[in-house]
């Protein structure tokens, strides 16, 4: 169909394309999928795991994160440090 005099082309918005820089397809998998652990983040040297906790002990340590300006994470750690203290924490030699 054929553009008619109707038509203005100046109302359409045209975008600019940006060229890709040659990177090759191996290198952009390789940095996807990869997980940025570094020294000073917080989840260095952890490990993912799930948990049933009560929802007033989580509300609870919800609150000491936010409060204290921690994150969820370090909070726990936190809470589980303090709590094993004194307690025997020997390996169980497996």
């Amino acid at each position: 169909m054929p553009i008619g005099k109707n038509v203005n082309l100046q109302d359409r918005v045209i975008k600019k394309t940006v060229k890709v820089s040659n990177t090759s397809k191996a290198s952009i998998t390789n940095k996807i999928g990869q997980p940025s652990f570094k020294k000073g983040a917080e989840t260095y040297g952890t490990e993912k795991m799930t948990f049933y906790v009560k929802k007033d002990l989580l509300k609870r340590l919800y609150n000491f994160a936010y409060w204290d300006r921690h994150s969820v994470t370090e909070a726990f750690n936190i809470v589980i440090a303090d709590g094993l203290k004194g307690k025997n924490t020997k390996d169980k030699g497996e």
